[in-house]
């Protein structure tokens, strides 16, 4: 951990020193430029050709504005920020070419008086545009101040008119009474004058404070690096109020000089970061380690890129350029179009891409489990069903074995004697019917008991019907009665009913004449039946839910069959 520290802040040390030499040549350009006026200047008040070589000291000053102001647009990062900044450059070049012309284009007095009048809008509009911009640091891109802040422009405005308008009340300005020529030359200051400086100072002062505070170096060794140009503008307006003699032989006019401070006083506050820029790219590519990051021309020619970096062919890059190219090693190229060209880095994606085939293999095992669970499930299905199967039919078949076993003796009896006793036959026939109606019903019955749901008594009013039908074989006589008002009864209660009906009729089958059949809830739900037949039934009786009773007149055996707890529901 402590050699990476140690790495790292040789890095940073690195860093910090070549970008604080990157400005040296553009500095040194200022300079040259300001030296080579400077020198025109002092060539030019003598007598070889001080007419050109004035302008051309003019032409210098407006170059290098304009150069200033392009830079400006390039450099600074926030929007709102470097439309202020151009602004002044353009009030700085109007600046010295109000300058120019006052000197060197016109020759009517009230023109020059004008000319000299309008150096104040660059005076007034520049200390206010710097507190504009002090106020729109650290805001986003995309920042707009509030609409509030038209008061400074209005106070700027007003004091700008005072000074247009000076020659109809001369409150800024005063002039000897009776002089022929009004002149800068010899005039006097005006209460309205002190106005304008203060309000200069004013938003000079406010800019620098708001700078201040905003500043993210705030321990930085450079911080007050803005106050000298500052200081040294306040100093050479002071001496200049007194009319020192030297000032301007030695340091020129109020235009060049303070036009020179305002622009280096800004590029001080860029220098020190607190008007934040986005030069320096190459610097800051070339001292990054450990990053993936590179800035391409439209034609994806590299221009600047991090050390290090893996190489990525122009081919790949066109590619990432609809959308995200994984090459070999695992690493995912990016692209993102910004001004003039592209945006390239790589994304490590190995890891992800382990995990995605250790995903997919891990799916494939999932899946062969799934389909040996899915066979399983199948076969435990299948099984369970030939289970069920063989559950229902033992049950089916336990409930109707003795009417099976039954039938069975009838076919063995009616094949013995099918050919020689046809009476018997019929009469055969007839029992197997009425014994394959009660199986066909009970079996219906046991599915529904199985089911433990109810019975709605239609359905056993139906097997008694079809019973009866059979018996109409064998020449009974028959009646059915069910109460209307019965709806369901229990699955238990009617297969009950069912086998004790079956029971009855299945004691004397070959000798029953009559049969009939009651089920009414009278007290709780009751079978009766009136059964004619040769057979006595009273051994029914020794149930304890059946009554039993002779009828010697008629030949009517009665029994009442009872269900307990079986009330109609």
């Amino acid at each position: 951990m402590g050699s990476r520290s140690y790495i790292f802040n040789i890095l940073h040390k690195d860093l910090h020193k070549k970008l604080h030499k990157e400005p040296l040549l553009p500095m040194s350009l200022i300079l040259f430029a300001v030296i080579l006026a400077y020198s025109f200047r002092l060539i030019g008040r003598g007598s070889f050709y001080p007419t050109l070589f004035s302008y051309l000291r003019s032409f210098i000053y407006i170059g290098l504005y304009a150069a200033w102001g392009i830079s400006i647009r390039q450099r600074i990062v926030q929007k709102q920020v470097g439309q202020y900044l151009v602004g002044v450059s353009v009030l700085l070049i109007l600046w010295f070419t109000f300058r120019s012309a006052k000197y060197f284009i016109f020759w009517q007095p009230v023109a020059i008086r004008y000319q000299w009048y309008l150096f104040y809008l660059p005076m007034l509009f520049v200390p206010m545009l710097a507190l504009l911009i002090a106020m729109s640091l650290g805001k986003p891109d995309e920042y707009k101040l509030p609409k509030s802040v038209w008061l400074l422009s209005a106070v700027s405005g007003f004091l700008l008119i005072l000074v247009l308008t000076n020659d109809l009340h001369q409150l800024v300005f005063t002039f000897p009474k009776g002089a022929d020529v009004w002149s800068d030359a010899d005039h006097g200051y005006g209460v309205c004058y002190f106005a304008v400086i203060v309000w200069q100072v004013f938003c000079a002062v406010a800019a620098l404070i708001f700078m201040l505070f905003k500043c993210r170096l705030k321990n930085g060794k450079h911080r007050y690096l803005p106050v000298i140009p500052f200081a040294i503008s306040l100093a050479y307006l002071a001496l200049n109020y007194v009319g020192t003699p030297w000032l301007k032989h030695l340091f020129g006019d109020v235009t060049a000089f303070q036009s020179l401070m305002y622009m280096l006083g800004f590029e001080a506050c860029i220098a020190c970061g607190y008007i934040h820029s986005n030069s320096r790219y190459a610097d800051l590519f070339a001292s990054s380690v450990g990053t993936s990051a590179e800035i391409t021309d439209r034609d994806f020619n590299i221009r600047y890129a991090a050390l290090n970096i893996e190489p990525i062919s122009k081919e790949t890059m066109r590619k990432a350029e609809k959308a995200p190219v994984t090459v070999d090693g695992g690493l995912t190229v990016h692209t993102m179009p910004i001004g003039g060209g592209y945006a390239v880095w790589t994304e490590d994606v190995s890891a992800l891409l382990a995990i995605k085939e250790e995903s997919e293999c891990l799916a494939e095992e999932l899946a062969e489990r799934n389909e040996i669970l899915r066979y399983e499930y199948r076969r435990e299905s299948k099984r369970r069903k030939v289970e069920e199967q063989n559950r229902l039919f033992d049950l089916l078949q336990s409930a109707t074995q003795k009417q099976i076993n039954r039938i069975s003796a009838l076919t063995q009896e009616y094949r013995r004697i099918s050919k020689s006793d046809t009476d018997r036959v019929k009469m055969l026939l007839a029992e197997i019917a009425v014994l394959c109606s009660y199986i066909k019903r009970r079996k219906h019955l046991t599915l529904l008991a199985d089911r433990d749901c109810k019975v709605a008594v239609s359905e056993l009013e139906r097997a008694f019907s079809e019973s009866l039908q059979t018996l109409k074989l064998l020449n009974v006589r028959n009646t059915l009665y069910v109460d209307s008002e019965l709806s369901m009864i229990s699955d238990k209660n009617a297969a009950a009913i069912l086998d004790f009906y079956e029971e009855v009729i299945e004691a004397d089958l070959e000798n029953l004449t009559s049969v009939q059949i009651s089920l009414a809830n009278i007290n709780g739900l009751r079978l009766s039946l009136n059964v004619c037949c040769e057979t006595d039934l009273s051994i029914f009786s020794n149930k304890g839910n059946v009554l039993y009773e002779m009828d010697g007149d008629a030949g009517y055996q009665h029994l009442v069959f009872i269900i307990e707890g079986g009330a109609a529901v």
